[in-house]
């Protein structure tokens, strides 16, 4: 096959794989289930990125602990740590670590003296625009032959997956007591 008519190919394949999700069936008894295959993208998407990243000299986990603390300036370790759904203890020690480097700071809390609030340093901006940029690069290789109405259409999609998990997750299971801790 030539070049255009493999795009083609994956082209309709992708569109058929998209449109069969959104429909709710499988594309065939083998294909993996929507988890299965978010989950795979999201791996794939994570190493990719890695890869990419492989010279700035920060690790993924730090590079994702900047871009939320550079969304949510001034929060505490713990909600930071929430965000990210992580240990507090985890997170402690790649603030340690990026506050080492000058990327973060640590500021007390004013209403609690044991709560410190964290802060993106100007020398982290530099860095947040390669974040960006390597983000975009991979983003990029994740698309390559995907429509820009096809983007649009999943990222649509996955919004409304997001809005109806958010929201059935902060809802009881249907047949579920729920369980009270004290």
């Amino acid at each position: 096959m030539r070049d255009e008519e493999l795009a083609a190919l994956e082209r309709y394949n992708i569109k058929l794989i998209i449109s069969k999700l959104m429909n709710g069936t499988a594309v065939e008894s083998n294909t993996p289930t929507l988890g299965f295959l978010l989950h795979e993208v999201a791996r794939l998407l994570r190493r990719r990125f890695e890869q990419n990243a492989r010279d700035s000299g920060l690790t993924r986990s730090q590079w994702q602990v900047l871009a939320y603390l550079a969304k949510n300036e001034g929060i505490n370790q713990c909600g930071l740590a929430d965000l990210l759904e992580i240990e507090p203890i985890t997170l402690g020690r790649i603030i340690d670590k990026l506050q080492a480097r000058g990327l973060i700071e640590r500021h007390p809390d004013p209403s609690d003296r044991r709560v410190w609030l964290l802060h993106v340093t100007p020398a982290a901006r530099p860095k947040l625009t390669q974040l960006r940029r390597l983000g975009e690069v991979t983003r990029g290789e994740a698309l390559v032959g995907v429509s820009e109405a096809d983007t649009e259409r999943l990222l649509k999609t996955l919004q409304a997956l997001k809005a109806n998990l958010t929201y059935a997750c902060d809802s009881p299971v249907a047949g579920q007591k729920r369980v009270s801790h004290g």
